[in-house]
C-alpha cells in the first residue's frame, strides 16, 4: 500500500518560524485544493480494490444466453448447471470422444484469478467410459475457438492433473492476459483414463471480478 498523503504537518511540535504570508494567496483556497486532492486519491484507491468472487455464483457478469459447449453429450448436464452450484454433482459429458471445450462469454469485461474444475462423480452409464481431465487449457478472448485450431493455438495458461485420485484442478489465472477479457475457453483435451471414450466434469468455478472502467476513477 502507498503511504498516506504527507500534506498535514507534525503537529506535535511548533514551529518556530512563521511561514510569510504571500500578497493575493489565501491560505484557505490552498488548504480546500489539498482536501480535493487528498480526496481524488482516496477515490482512486478504492476503485482499484476488487473483491474476488465465483462469477456464476455471485455476480450477473457471466451472459448465460451465449455460453456454451463444443462436442457436450446432450442427454448430460449443460453448462448452466455445472457452473451453479451443483449440489448433485450431476455431470456434464463429451459425445464423440473424450474432448470437450467450454466457452464461458461475459457481460462486461472481467478480470480473472482463477478457473477450477471439479470432477468427483462420473456418470451413472455402463454403455460408455468416462476418464477425468487430464490436461486443461485456457484461452482468452477466442470466441470462435473450434477443435481444429487447437493445435496451432497456445494456451493461456494450463494445467496437467497427475494425480488418478485428483477431483480437482485449478488454474491459476494472473496477469494481464487475464485482465479485460470479453469471454474464456477452456478445453478438456486428455484424460486420465487412455481408454475412456467420453470425459466428464461436475463443476465450473470461473473467479474474478469486473475489470475496472478506465474512466471510473474520474467519475463523480
Amino acid at each position: 500500500l502507498s503511504p498516506p498523503c504527507q500534506d498535514t504537518p507534525y503537529l506535535g511540535q511548533r514551529s518556530l518560524v512563521q511561514p510569510a504570508k504571500m500578497k493575493g494567496v489565501s491560505s484557505e483556497s490552498s488548504n480546500t485544493d489539498k482536501m480535493r486532492a487528498h480526496q481524488m486519491k482516496a477515490k482512486a484507491g478504492d476503485a482499484l480494490r476488487h473483491e474476488d468472487g465465483d462469477l456464476m455464483m455471485c455476480t450477473d457478469l457471466i451472459d448465460q444466453s451465449q455460453t456454451a459447449v463444443l462436442n457436450r453429450n446432450t442427454n448430460s448436464a449443460d453448462i448452466l448447471e455445472v457452473l451453479a452450484a451443483n449440489p448433485d454433482d450431476k455431470a456434464l459429458s463429451s459425445d464423440a470422444d473424450p474432448q470437450l471445450i467450454i466457452k464461458i462469454v461475459f457481460k462486461e469485461k472481467v478480470n480473472l484469478s482463477s478457473v477450477t474444475l471439479r470432477f468427483p462423480k462420473p456418470p451413472d452409464d455402463e454403455e460408455e467410459t468416462y476418464g477425468k481431465p487430464r490436461l486443461i487449457k485456457i484461452f482468452c478472448n477466442q470466441e470462435d475457438l473450434d477443435f481444429g485450431d487447437i493445435e496451432e493455438l497456445p494456451p493461456a495458461a494450463q494445467v496437467i492433473v497427475e494425480s488418478a485420485d485428483a477431483t480437482e484442478a485449478k488454474v491459476t489465472t494472473v496477469g494481464h492476459k487475464f485482465q479485460r477479457l470479453s469471454s474464456v475457453q477452456i478445453l478438456v483435451e486428455e484424460v486420465s483414463d487412455e481408454e475412456a471414450t467420453r470425459c466428464y466434469i461436475n463443476r465450473v468455478a470461473i473467479v474474478g471480478h469486473q475489470a475496472q472502467s478506465y474512466h471510473a476513477e474520474y467519475k463523480k
